[in-house]
């Protein structure tokens, strides 16, 4: 996934279970889709590992986040990393071949593979069945269903939110296409929610509304393209370039800020970026339950204590809401239904426990037809289910 992986394994008697992808970290079943290249290892680390090595070798190398987020983006096609450039499917397979050890310490044969994907993402073939992330969670829910039942899955993600309209409950085995009556995506999740809160309440500390004086003595803002990639947390290592520090450089000794670029500067060089945008998800999170929090940050010249309170978040997202409330509606136009057709609506993904979220969802179709179940792991639990099913028809057939 885009912010967090996770793998199940559909053995041969028929259980589905979630396995340990991460030992060291607090959830061993969820492995933080990161990358650290060692120094003192001279190869790349993934998770948890990642995350300690990084801070014991004085954070000198570069940590690098939701690379899964790049594949959108056809500019880019490789980075430099330890004096050797890295292929965007290089840095991938970093993390693949993690799973892939993971998986071989379960089988020594040849596994049927399952791998999830948005809704809405990159198409391409691929020699491994690629199931839809929204119907995997549709079965994960489906498993604890009694009855049929007509249902919106609502999958919000860091880098996603999918929906899928599909009846549940009508049959466990065999070809399911004719129950799944709509897909629809779009790329917004919780890492859009995060960039919001650092564009419109965090850049001020790293030279937003600053100037600079040019060479030719006028007063220039500081670069907006800069700025824009402070919001993107995966991209910020990827400013540790000579253009940009020299850029940096030339713009310090003119800026009517000078520390807030020494701030910008700290931030990019010092790798401190995923740091801070885990206090901003902290502070996202606090607000599912409180009112108001405070982001604080400290890192070198870095001084960061700023308020956010639930109503500013709400409205700083509220067009990215609307978006996704778009989408929404584009499923169920798709699937030839209205609101009041379905039966229960399944929310899972992280961002589905932000409560402007949750409440678009119960204006649109009613609080009691809401369900949730565990927002991280579901849709691995579903692609497990897909796996089983798929095999189980192969063997068939």
């Amino acid at each position: 996934g885009t912010t967090n992986s996770s793998l199940t394994w559909a053995g041969a008697a028929g259980r589905v279970t979630l396995c340990d992808l991460d030992p060291p970290a607090v959830e061993p079943r969820v492995l933080r889709s990161l990358l650290y290249f060692s120094l003192e290892a001279r190869d790349f680390v993934v998770g948890r590992r990642a995350i300690d090595e990084y801070l014991g070798e004085d954070m000198q190398g570069t940590l690098i986040q939701s690379i899964k987020t790049f594949l959108a983006d056809n500019s880019f096609e490789q980075t430099w990393i330890n004096n050797r450039f890295y292929k965007l499917e290089d840095l991938i397979a970093v993390i693949f071949r993690h799973v892939h050890a993971v998986i071989r310490s379960l089988t020594d044969e040849e596994p049927f593979l399952v791998i999830g994907r948005p809704a809405v993402f990159v198409e391409r073939p691929e020699r491994e069945h690629l199931a839809q992330e929204p119907i995997a969670a549709g079965l994960a829910y489906e498993s604890t269903l009694s009855s049929p039942e007509l249902a919106l899955i609502a999958d919000l993600g860091g880098g996603t939110s999918d929906f899928t309209v599909m009846r549940l409950g009508s049959g466990t085995g065999g070809d399911r296409r004719d129950d799944i009556l709509a897909t629809r995506g779009v790329q917004i999740g919780g890492d859009t929610f995060d960039a919001r809160i650092m564009a419109h309440k965090l850049t001020k500390y790293f030279g937003a509304g600053t100037t600079f004086r040019s060479m030719e003595g006028r007063q220039m803002p500081f670069p907006k393209h800069l700025l824009a990639k402070l919001g993107h947390w995966h991209q910020v290592p990827f400013l540790r370039d000579r253009r940009t520090r020299d850029l940096l450089g030339r713009i310090e000794w003119a800026s009517t800020d000078p520390d807030a670029v020494v701030a910008f500067r700290s931030l990019v060089e010092g790798n401190y970026s995923f740091f801070l945008f885990q206090e901003i998800e902290k502070a996202k999170s606090r607000l599912s339950e409180q009112t108001e929090a405070v982001i604080r940050f400290r890192a070198e010249s870095i001084d960061i204590e700023e308020r956010l309170t639930r109503e500013e978040f709400e409205r700083l997202i509220a067009a990215d809401q609307a978006i996704v409330r778009r989408c929404m509606q584009a499923a169920l136009a798709a699937a030839g239904v209205k609101a009041g057709d379905i039966n229960s609506v399944f929310l899972t993904g992280g961002s589905a426990q932000i409560p402007a979220i949750r409440r678009m969802f119960a204006d649109e179709f009613g609080d009691e037809k809401l369900k949730a179940e565990d927002y991280i792991t579901s849709v691995a639990f579903g692609l497990g289910l897909s796996a089983l099913r798929s095999s189980a028809a192969g063997a068939g057939s």
